[in-house]
């Protein structure tokens, strides 16, 4: 039980002495005394506030706090355990405003919750009232406005977040990506919703930001990591992206102390596309030599060079494709080994693209772009909470900080004469 749980419980406790025989306990199931009881508990709850609020107890004269009671309004709180009625106590002439009550209030903050948690995890706004009747009775009343107040917590959250100070996160990777999803109501394309997303120098993973623009273009990927930047985010050891330009030209002008990973997925799906499919499969043994089956820089090196032997002339085009920019697709080789796995491609972030695109499919297009980024932000987090940490020992950092210490070294390790004879 939490500390807030606890102090509510002795409050209660302390306002109120239920009388068992008002139960009428006769003939009554377990959930209908739950029920029966807790809207007495209530009921003198909220007695008890006013008599404090007021100085007075019912029927008595005298208190320094103005207003006066008006009588009992019949109230009704959907619960886990089923609706709860009750009269509640009212005052006028007052700035009274109970603890236990609150305007609208239609749920406890929990139940709320799990509403909110359904509707990010799949659920339409259509089904949840089914979904929460089958699991708290026939009495839970749950209209669609009802939801969309509670699932409007979303938006909320999220305007805040993206206004957040990131300067005291210290990223060792970072990773960008878009995903093109169709997204306004009544509207026939597809938006990019371009997202962040961090390691920490702790290992931990954090979500950094998630935007919208029209294309993956210089203007709205430059805006998108200016952003990132003017919040306070300093440069993370190394930025992971896939080869779009546009992107790789704002990694360059925001983070110029930065290693840069490019994708070697992205990298080789590129390169075959120069390759007829049914002659893929021994360029495609020699790619996975050099993104995958080599122990170090230097030999992935030598992997490079044995395949411009052996398809240098045959595929020229997709040699040329793989020997564009290939130092950037070697960067990992001068991290931590441990870290090669999770940091030489964005998969992570293609995986969370798959989620996000399952999830909009449930709604379709969304009335409005705030509620899909809010919803598109929370399932982005969720997805980042379950991340397992990176390793992140006394070896992990020593080269971390060789390699913030000796950038302009370190790169010319991994230039290659990639173009000689």
């Amino acid at each position: 039980m939490t500390q807030e749980s606890e102090s509510t419980l002795n409050q209660l406790q302390s306002h109120t002495q239920i009388d068992l025989s008002q139960l009428e306990l006769q003939g009554m199931s377990l959930m209908s005394l739950l029920q029966h009881g807790s809207g007495l508990l209530l009921k003198q709850a909220i007695t008890a506030e006013i008599n404090e609020h007021l100085g007075r107890s019912r029927y008595q004269r005298g208190g320094e706090a103005p207003g006066y009671r008006n009588g009992t309004q019949k109230t009704r709180l959907d619960t886990p355990i089923g609706a709860v009625e009750y009269d509640r106590p009212k005052v006028t002439g007052s700035d009274f405003k109970s603890q236990f009550h609150q305007p609208h209030m239609r749920r406890p903050e929990e139940f709320a919750e799990a509403v909110t948690d359904m509707y990010v995890n799949g659920v339409s706004t259509r089904k949840v009232k089914d979904s929460l009747k089958a699991v708290t009775g026939k009495k839970v009343r749950m209209s669609k406005s009802t939801v969309s107040r509670i699932t409007k917590r979303l938006r909320d959250e999220f305007e805040d977040w993206k206004k957040r100070d990131l300067s005291e996160y210290k990223v060792a990777y970072l990773f960008l990506d878009a995903v093109r999803i169709g997204m306004r109501l009544g509207g026939k394309g597809k938006d990019a919703v371009l997202i962040a997303y961090g390691i920490l120098q702790d290992g931990s993973t954090e979500l950094f930001s998630v935007g919208l623009a029209n294309a993956e273009s210089n203007r709205s990927w430059g805006n998108f990591v200016e952003d990132l930047k003017n919040r306070g985010l300093e440069d993370p050891l190394l930025v992971c992206s896939d080869g779009n330009q546009s992107l790789i030209n704002s990694i360059d002008s925001n983070f110029p102390t930065s290693y840069r990973q490019r994708c070697v997925k992205h990298k080789e799906a590129n390169v075959l596309e120069y390759v007829p499919a049914t002659e893929q499969e021994p360029v495609k043994k020699q790619l996975k030599k050099i993104f995958y089956g080599a122990t170090s820089l230097a030999q992935a090196q030598q992997f490079v060079a044995q395949f411009k032997k052996d398809f240098g002339k045959k595929y020229q085009t997709a040699t040329k494709c793989l020997l564009d920019d290939l130092d950037q697709c070697l960067t990992f080789y001068i991290f931590p080994s441990h870290h090669w796995k999770r940091m030489r491609t964005s998969n992570k972030l293609e995986r969370l693209n798959k989620e996000i695109k399952r999830r909009l499919k449930v709604i379709g297009r969304h009335p409005d772009e705030l509620g899909c980024l809010s919803l598109i932000y929370k399932l982005s987090s969720k997805y980042a909470e379950t991340q397992r940490n990176f390793k992140v020992d006394v070896f992990t950092k020593n080269i971390w900080k060789k390699l913030r210490e000796e950038k302009e070294s370190m790169i010319k390790q991994l230039m290659l004469d990639l173009y000689a004879a």
